[in-house]
């Protein structure tokens, strides 16, 4: 068989010349595609365009939820030619019915393991069922290589290979897909199969797409010390705990790491202690962005505003957090209540989600009543916090202690924060996402999904 993969985007949300971390789902998928079976990538995030018209038996389509309205929306054009389409992706894991409205079938979860070779089986004869899941989650040991030939490297400028050593995160916060999609148990690669698939990239820098690659300590040790005679970069993603292993730090550090976005999602009293994401207070928090800062590693902050225990206190907070510890970076982040997460299934109950466009679903807009501020004060705190941490004030006052470390990330300072200052620029009027008035907010998809050709 002929077979398209796709990675939907809406025109307005792509970034052909832009900084972004690749993907791995499609060449994943495509190297446990059989030999005798044809692939191509479609990734339309960086611009690319889907072939309507080309010859394919069977398309592949993998959905996150602020995608999935285009990736539908593609469906039904190759549906009207007669193509297969087939669904996966943590969107289509969380709501498989609403997906296969769509197509022909779904995969939930994930499809190493021999499931996603019994799809294109069955697809060949013509005997596809609806829903493809296997019963426990895939072993690691048995690694897929994926098809880097067929991977989107370039991110702007630089030139970046995604890569991924462990799935699964222990932490099962009520907001996040991960742990739905991944289990709670973190799974690991062998070493040997990740440094052998390291060494195949040209690219001189890595990302490591796991949630946390620095959970397991003696595993990320390991691992450290086996990448430092590659001499290739690396940004990845891990707890602020990090912080408390000075060993731990300095491998890291040897191995190639630069930067690392850390989660802390709150600085308020009690987000501090719900999610035991950071530090027991706001201080220690500072202390250990420093520790990370004198082991030559950037970090990358990670807030969300918008939970119910946030009242105003969580923005003044935060903004004490990034000003005092100078972290490099800042990704601001509004609470969204993703399908498949408690926090969904609340808010839908209380009557707080302000749309049922998935498409708004992005963690960049205000789409909800939080529970101790109006949708309003929520949007102006937000914006207010952005303004000020991305202002070219804020940039000056926070690069001393990043640029000193490095020229490569004295440079990559500058080009990140601009860009977060281009992008949050005041003058860019933000918005609170509701449903037009008389639009029920029912999550019924199909008002959204156009049924005229693209």
């Amino acid at each position: 068989m002929k077979i398209l993969l796709i990675a939907p985007c809406p025109e307005n949300e792509q970034r052909p010349n832009t900084m972004d971390i690749p993907q791995l789902t499609l060449s994943l998928i495509a190297g446990m595609t059989p030999s005798r079976h044809e692939v191509s990538v479609c990734e339309e995030v960086y611009g690319e365009k889907v072939d309507f018209d080309g010859d394919y038996d069977l398309i592949g389509i993998t959905l996150m939820t602020q995608t999935c309205i285009r990736g539908y929306t593609v469906a039904n054009e190759f549906r009207k030619r007669g193509k297969i389409i087939v669904f996966g992706g943590i969107h289509a894991t969380c709501l498989p019915e609403e997906a296969i409205l769509y197509g022909d079938a779904v995969v939930i979860g994930e499809a190493e393991g021999g499931l996603w070779e019994e799809v294109l089986e069955d697809a060949e004869k013509h005997k596809l069922r609806k829903f493809y899941k296997l019963e426990k989650l895939p072993d690691l040991q048995h690694h897929v290589f994926p098809r880097r030939d067929l991977i989107k490297c370039s991110s702007g400028k630089l030139s970046v290979a995604p890569i991924e050593t462990t799935r699964g995160c222990p932490y099962n916060c009520d907001f996040c897909t991960v742990s739905r999609f991944f289990g709670t148990r973190q799974r690991h690669k062998l070493i040997k199969n990740i440094i052998a698939e390291a060494e195949s990239c040209p690219q001189r820098y890595l990302f490591f797409l796991d949630d946390n690659i620095t959970f397991d300590k003696e595993f990320a040790k390991n691992l450290f010390r086996e990448l430092t005679h590659l001499k290739k970069g690396w940004v990845g993603q891990a707890s602020i705990n990090v912080a408390k292993d000075e060993e731990l730090m300095k491998l890291a550090h040897k191995s190639g790491c630069r930067a690392l976005l850390i989660g802390f999602e709150s600085m308020g009293e009690i987000g501090i202690n719900k999610y035991r994401k950071s530090l027991k207070t706001l201080d220690e928090n500072v202390q250990a962005v420093r520790r990370l800062q004198s082991n030559g590693i950037l970090t990358m902050a990670s807030l969300i505003f918008g939970l119910d225990s946030d009242t105003q206190e969580a923005f003044d907070m935060g903004y004490e957090f990034l000003s005092k510890s100078k972290a490099a970076f800042f990704q601001a982040c509004a609470m969204t209540p993703y399908p498949g997460t408690p926090v969904f299934e609340k808010l839908k109950s209380e009557g707080r989600i302000l749309t049922d466009d998935w498409s708004k679903f992005d963690a960049t807009k205000v789409i909800v009543s939080p529970k101790n501020m109006t949708p309003e004060k929520m949007l102006e705190s937000f914006d207010q916090i952005k303004h000020a941490i991305y202002g070219k004030m804020s940039i000056l006052k926070r690069a001393l202690p990043n640029i000193t470390l490095s020229f490569e990330q004295a440079v990559f300072y500058f080009a990140l924060n601009s860009g977060y200052h281009k992008k949050n620029n005041p003058s860019l009027k933000s918005h609170i996402y509701r449903n037009p008035e008389g639009v029920a907010v029912d999550f019924n998809v199909q008002k959204y999904v156009p049924t005229v050709s693209v």
